[in-house]
């Protein structure tokens, strides 16, 4: 039997990401006309928290906790569109320490993590120093394109269904789903208040719907990522299946949610003052992190059992 009920220690640590983020990195710093933000001080305070050691042994300076802690802090991190470079750092870290290194620099600026089909690893700066900026949908992140040299790496973990990389679908998973879970939140607030004919549209059958399926897409792919991650943690025969199942379901969670939350806000839905635009652009990217939705359909299919 696997247990998918946080216990009282997994909802504290939840519930202080969330308060950290709040403040440090709420979603309004995205707004065209925000004031900066300095997210270096958010990431020097997430450094300070241990929030990227929280998934690493004692031995390397971790907090020897274990997967579905590191599931909590990247769920929370996709609540608040936090950037990739966050779950690459705490990437970069499993993989720095399975290569045995004892100690790893989190303040570096000169090792990048390289995801492929054929597997993860690290990599010095300057071996992309020919990448070229590139137009992407969300332009809240710097997209470069570049060649993937495996000769290169410092360190390089083969294979898709390694470890490392089961891990890495499973965190990408948590993002999609704390993206889905915040965009039904800002859609349900709003249709308490806005009104039309006299009325919130919160009270109207068709809102209602619209939000409970929002609700019912968030919880499902939270309890497969869990699943997910405490298969993984186990190394348990079927972890490629449920990681792979995980990172789809999360993925069809966060699209759909994030297009109802458009659509749901009305004309402002689709203006770039209002907030949930941005869930859209940043489910998209997520989603193609590690092989998108058909990716991940494939290898549910080709790891599935026989029997089904």
């Amino acid at each position: 039997m696997w247990d998918l009920v946080l216990d009282d220690d997994q909802v504290m640590i939840a519930e202080s990401i969330r308060e950290y983020l709040a403040s440090e990195a709420p979603i309004e710093r995205l707004r065209p006309n925000a004031a900066p933000r300095d997210f270096a001080q958010a990431r020097a305070g997430i450094i300070e928290l241990g929030w990227f050691g929280l998934g690493l042994p004692d031995a390397v300076g971790g907090a020897g906790l274990g997967l579905v802690e590191e599931v909590l802090v990247q769920r929370e991190c996709g609540r608040y569109l936090i950037s990739p470079s966050v779950l690459a750092t705490v990437l970069g870290a499993h993989v720095a320490a399975e290569a045995g290194d004892a100690a790893f620099d989190w303040n570096a600026g000169d090792l990048l993590v390289a995801w492929a089909d054929s597997g993860m690893g690290l990599f010095d700066a300057r071996c992309f120093e020919d990448a070229r900026l590139d137009a992407g949908l969300d332009d809240s992140v710097r997209l470069q394109v570049g060649a993937l040299n495996i000769s290169k790496a410092r360190y390089w973990i083969p294979a898709a269904t390694a470890p490392i990389a089961l891990r890495a679908q499973v965190l990408l998973a948590a993002r999609l789903i704390g993206l889905a879970e915040h965009a039904c939140d800002l859609t349900v607030e709003y249709a308490k208040v806005r009104q039309q004919f006299g009325k919130p549209i919160g009270s109207f059958q068709a809102v209602k719907h619209r939000c409970a399926d929002m609700v019912l897409r968030a919880r499902l792919a939270w309890h497969q990522t869990a699943l997910a991650g405490l298969k993984v943690q186990a190394a348990a025969r079927d972890a490629a299946l449920h990681a792979a199942a995980a990172k789809l379901i999360a993925a069809q969670a966060a699209h759909e949610n994030a297009r109802a939350a458009i659509q749901l806000h009305g004309a402002i839905g689709f203006q770039s003052e209002c907030d949930v635009h941005w869930f859209m652009k940043r489910a998209h990217l997520y989603d193609q992190i590690g092989g998108g939705m058909q990716v991940q359909a494939r290898r549910v299919m080709s790891e599935r059992s026989p029997l089904w």
